[in-house]
């Protein structure tokens, strides 16, 4: 992965914990990181048997990060509630809704 998409996920993650309080702890933070990292290697879309088997994402990402599984899958719902990542009939997407968000914002800025 890109070091500027790197430094943009970690960036976001700040804004969002400044925002709306989710993500206050350093490593609700660092898994929300891996979590949307695996989200970007895999062009947005894992399907729910890739998430959650025993060599799935959050396992691997629980791992790698010293968590619980739970602890990675609480990290998930709030993704979830916040609405950066959606919850599909096949597993889990990167939302589209958000997505249209985070533009029409930037637009709004640059018309400031």
């Amino acid at each position: 992965m890109k070091p500027e998409t790197e430094k943009a996920i970690s960036e976001f993650l700040n804004f969002i914990e400044l925002v709306s309080g989710k993500l206050r702890t350093e490593k609700k933070r660092r898994v929300a990181n891996s979590l949307l990292k695996a989200f970007s290697e895999h062009n947005g879309r894992i399907n729910a048997y890739e998430m959650g088997s025993k060599d799935g994402i959050i396992f691997k990402i629980a791992e790698e990060n010293g968590v619980s599984y739970v602890h990675a899958y609480e990290v998930l719902k709030e993704l979830i509630d916040l609405g950066i990542i959606a919850k599909t009939l096949k597993g889990y997407e990167l939302s589209p809704t958000f997505r249209k968000r985070v533009y029409r914002l930037y637009k709004a800025l640059g018309d400031l």
